[in-house]
């Protein structure tokens, strides 16, 4: 059988700070206080016009469409000091599958290109790449 990255449309870049190991990823309760309606996550990985977010099991995503924020800043910092930076852009969700022992794992596209969130993410692959975490939360996008 052939390597199912060879049938990928897009190169796909892994984020080394989100990999697989369920006890290396942290706690879900990361979100600002402004975000409280959506399921948090962490983006695993991208691809061209994509990406995969990891969610809790405890939330899963029930709707086809989202807005997705990125959260970018100190997870260590106290919720009323957190500085947070936010990118974000609708995605259609295009599978969902369980990560055993860590939540969900789900397949997104984003509908119209150049969002500020797949900006971002784009510019930033390389850092990404070498570990940086980026957290997010899913909110009902706007209808």
């Amino acid at each position: 059988m052939s390597d199912p990255a060879n049938l990928r449309q897009h190169v796909r870049t892994d984020f080394l700070g989100a990999q697989h190991d369920a006890d290396s990823l942290p706690g879900w309760v990361f979100k600002p206080v402004q975000f409280s309606q959506g399921p948090a996550g962490l983006v695993l990985n991208m691809s061209d016009g994509g990406l995969q977010v990891l969610t809790s099991a405890a939330e899963p995503l029930t709707d086809d469409k989202y807005e997705v924020v990125l959260l970018l800043g100190r997870a260590d910092a106290e919720p009323s000091e957190e500085e947070v930076t936010w990118f974000n852009g609708v995605v259609e969700r295009k599978w969902s599958r369980p990560a055993p022992r860590m939540g969900i794992l789900h397949g997104m596209s984003f509908t119209s290109r150049n969002s500020t969130a797949e900006q971002f993410l784009n510019g930033h692959a390389e850092a990404l790449a070498s570990g940086q975490w980026v957290r997010c939360v899913l909110l009902k996008a706007p209808r």
